[in-house]
Order: C-alpha cells, then structure tokens, then sequence
C-alpha cells in the first residue's frame, strides 16, 4: 500500500523514515541504493526498527513533515500496516510499502501463507555472518603478539604454548565463535593495559591452557631440532619450562579465569573443552 498526493513540496533536504518491525536493514540497504542515483546530500535516513505497538508508529509519524517526507516501511503485522497507511493518509504523509508487493505476489503464486514473523531473513543469515566474520578474524589475527583486535574475541586462550593452534581456532571459527590468544612469556613485559585487551564484555570468556613441564619441554626440543633453532635451546630447560608454567598460572589465578590441562588432549578435545567452559559460563550468566 502508499498514499501519493499531487501537493508534495518538492525540495532537496527531506528525510526518508524507514520504519520496521524487524531489524529494517533491508530497507535500509534498498533506501541507500535508490539514494546513490541522486545527488542528494542533505536528505537524511531515519531507521525505527523492531517496532511493538501501533503507538510507536503513531509517534514516528508526529516526527515527520507532512507532504515532504517519505515513510518506507517493511511491516509484516497487519495491524501495522493499516495503522501506519490509515494514520499517514489523515496526515498527508507518503508512504510506499517495501515488502508487501512481493509478499503478495509469491502469496498469489504459492499454496502456502506467509508466516507474518519479522526478522526472519536476518535471522536465518545471522549464523553464517557469524561464522564469516570469526574465520576472517581467525586469518587476520594469528600471532599471538599483535593485541589491537584481540578485544574483539569471544574467546581469549591464555597459554605458554599452544599445540594444534591453527586447527582450533579455524575449527571454534566455523562454530561462528571468533577465538584470539596470547602468549605469556615471563621474558616480555605484560600489556599496561591487559584488562582492557582482554575486555570485560560478559560474553567474553578468558581461558588458561596449562600443561606438564615434561610436554612442554618435549614439545620445544621437538622444535628448536626441526627448525635448526640452536639459539633458542635455553627455551627446553627443565627450569626455564617450569618457570613459565609458574608465571602462567599466577597470572591465570590473578584474573580467576577457567583453566584446561592440555597435556593428554588433541585438537578435538581442545575445542570440546572450551565448548564445555563457554556453555558453563552461560549457564552461570542466566
């Protein structure tokens, strides 16, 4: 549905309200398409989205500028819809109805009723955004020294030594959760500013890998001989392990984070332990 009126005071600083009960980024993203083809810089985009009530698009609707603003709406409640025509046409307003056309279209053709639920194409893409974004951050932050972007992280390993890395945080990634980490070494000063690296974002959760020296010591002689690393053999002393393990686990007992002994565990049970420690920390949230 839309009203168009003869009388609309042309002008190039009106405002485009986008009104949805649903996120609205669809017709957000259409506005600004339509908008590219015009020079236009002064209109402005106004986005209401997930409304609830007939009295959230009464007061949209006080906030526009009769026969000089547009309304674009993607509703799927009846109910909103006919408020919003019925109130914009007493009012003199334009309003062009985005989603129902098609909706009624496929609805001619189609055996089936739509479902009348916002949300849903936002909803269906939002896990497959997730598990993008988290791979794209799993290739972009993979050094353990570089903090810039480690904020961003749903998960933050704490570990002197990370066995089978590349595969657990490519594999927490295709889960949609984006995994950083930092290397703890007693040799190089912590971050000033750790607390705020590591975030205080409640859905956050921070986790210390610890193991037995013996592992990491094995793991270090294993390396420093298969890449010619001589001068780096004072990293497999029994004492220089046992340190770093020490400095770890203060640290870890400093921000009372969870803690997983890797020792005996593969990539797998890696990532099911810190899937156990992420839907522990939910469950304690709730």
């Amino acid at each position: 549905m839309s009203s168009e009126f003869c009388d609309i005071k042309t002008s190039d600083d009106f405002s485009i309200f986008v009104v949805s009960d649903g996120t609205g980024k669809t017709a957000y993203l259409a506005v600004q398409a339509a908008l590219a083809q015009f020079d236009l810089p002064r209109v402005k985009i106004l986005r209401f989205d997930h409304v609830k009530n007939k009295e959230e698009i009464f007061s949209i609707l006080d906030i526009t500028r009769p026969q000089k603003d547009l309304v674009i709406y993607t509703l799927v409640n009846d109910d909103f819809v006919q408020a919003l025509v019925s109130e914009s046409l007493h009012r003199r307003i334009l309003v062009l109805d985005l989603l129902g056309p098609i909706v009624n279209s496929i609805r001619k053709l189609s055996t089936r009723s739509p479902r009348g639920e916002p949300g849903l194409l936002h909803g269906s893409n939002r896990k497959s955004v997730a598990i993008t974004e988290a791979v794209l951050y799993a290739l972009a932050e993979s050094t353990g020294v570089s903090f810039s972007r480690l904020n961003e992280a749903q998960v933050i390993i704490l570990t002197v030594w990370f066995p089978h890395r590349d595969d657990c945080i490519m594999q927490l990634a295709k889960k949609g959760i984006k995994c950083g980490y930092m290397m703890l070494n007693p040799d190089l000063p912590l971050p000033q500013n750790m607390e705020d690296i590591l975030g205080k974002d409640p859905g956050k959760i921070v986790i210390g890998f610890i193991m037995e020296p013996e592992l990491l010591q094995k793991l270090r002689n294993e390396r420093i001989m298969n890449l010619g690393l001589n001068y780096m053999e004072y990293k497999a002393n029994q004492e220089v392990v046992r340190q770093e393990i020490k400095f770890a686990q203060d640290i870890y007992q400093k921000l009372n984070c969870p803690v997983i002994d890797i020792t005996s565990l593969n990539s797998k049970d890696i990532i099911n332990q810190i899937l156990l420690k992420i839907q522990k920390q939910r469950e304690e949230a709730e």
